[in-house]
């Protein structure tokens, strides 16, 4: 299996910066690049069981109720930002 490694761009709130920041400057992380993949390493770690399901999930109801791919990805991008806002707040 080829190894792909590569950089993302990603766009945060000055409040996220701040805080990753002071992760940093506590010694917790390195820099923002080792907080990012630590970040994402975990978020994966933690949904990768719930993926398969989820997807399984969402065709069948996008069966029953016609829904077609663009609207299921809009409702699960307005979910994933209500609960990110509950969590941490509006930005």
């Amino acid at each position: 299996m080829e190894t792909l490694n590569g950089s993302i761009t990603a766009r945060l709130t000055g409040k996220d910066i701040t805080k990753i920041d002071s992760l940093i400057i506590a010694g917790l992380y390195n820099n923002r690049s080792d907080f990012l993949k630590h970040a994402a390493r975990h978020l994966l770690r933690e949904e990768a069981t719930e993926i398969p399901d989820l997807i399984i999930r969402l065709q069948s109801q996008a069966t029953n109720k016609h829904l077609d791919k663009e609207k299921i990805l809009k409702y699960i991008r307005n979910v994933r930002h209500q609960l990110y806002s509950e969590s941490f707040g509006d930005e």
